[in-house]
């Protein structure tokens, strides 16, 4: 392995563990153990360099420096499709088990969000695991996004007019569990097809997939088995560029519509 980033993230993936569950067993944040796999200046205190290493069953000096003294772990199955039914009983239907989040950070190792301009997305479907990717894009730091990953996306489309408009930008938190999806709630999709920002319904019980629903009654809705779905984040705030928009004129506007079907109903009878 060529730095100890990558030499952390093979002994994990040897191990057949996912980021949080090496953060429960070492008492740290998934976002952390995140940072120590894909940033290899990053410096790990050497409290954890140990438990890291007990973990993995092997060396501090190997996870550093990639002396060869190291013991190879027992090999697992690498599990990517969470409709695979392992033989473990562990549910992959949850984001945590299948798909760690890269995360960029600043030279202190505080993370950083993410923007996801329209220009990136179709590289971003692709390039979503690869910390060179997520390291060419821009970062900032927004306050009250202290608690998880958070991504910056703009909004494309008018599937969610009245509620956002394209050029908007969504700051989302990434979820780790698809089944704490909320109903109705509004949440950005990453799917190989494309990134959308949808309301969901949440149907990975029933149906192995969520449904996703547009605030502009045009569009249909539409389902996403979970087979399809490569990453979701919870839409927190947005940020928006048309500062002309006003409540009164959705108002308005339904309030007319609403007057011509009654009179079309009226003159029908």
């Amino acid at each position: 392995m060529s730095n100890q980033a990558a030499r952390l993230k093979a002994l994990r993936q040897k191990m057949g563990l996912n980021q949080q569950q090496v953060a429960d067993k070492i008492g740290k944040s998934r976002p952390r153990i995140a940072i120590y796999e894909t940033q290899p200046q990053v410096r790990i205190p050497a409290d954890v360099l140990q438990k890291l290493a007990k973990l993995y069953r092997t060396t501090t000096d190997y996870i550093e420096n990639g002396a060869p003294a190291a013991s190879a772990p027992a090999p697992a199955q690498t599990l990517t499709n969470p409709a695979a039914a392992p033989a473990n009983g562990i549910d992959y239907t949850s984001g945590r088990y299948v798909r760690p989040v890269t995360v960029a950070v600043d030279r202190f190792g505080r993370e950083r969000a993410v923007l996801v301009p329209l220009k990136a997305q179709a590289g971003y479907l692709s390039g979503y695991g690869d910390a060179e990717f997520i390291q060419g894009l821009n970062t900032y730091s927004i306050p009250g996004c202290e608690d998880g990953t958070y991504r910056i996306f703009e909004v494309a489309g008018d599937s969610m007019l009245d509620t956002l408009r394209p050029g908007d930008l969504v700051v989302a938190r990434y979820v780790e569990d698809w089944r704490s999806l909320k109903h109705e709630e509004m949440y950005v999709i990453v799917t190989s097809d494309g990134i959308v920002v949808k309301r969901v319904r949440n149907m990975l019980d029933k149906a192995r997939g969520v449904m996703i629903l547009s605030d502009n009654p045009v569009f249909e809705p539409d389902f996403v088995p979970v087979t399809d779905l490569l990453e979701v984040w919870e839409v927190k705030a947005y940020i928006s560029r048309n500062l002309s928009r006003k409540t009164g004129d959705v108002l308005q506007q339904l309030n007319a519509i609403k007057s011509k079907i009654e009179k079309l109903h009226s003159n029908g009878h």
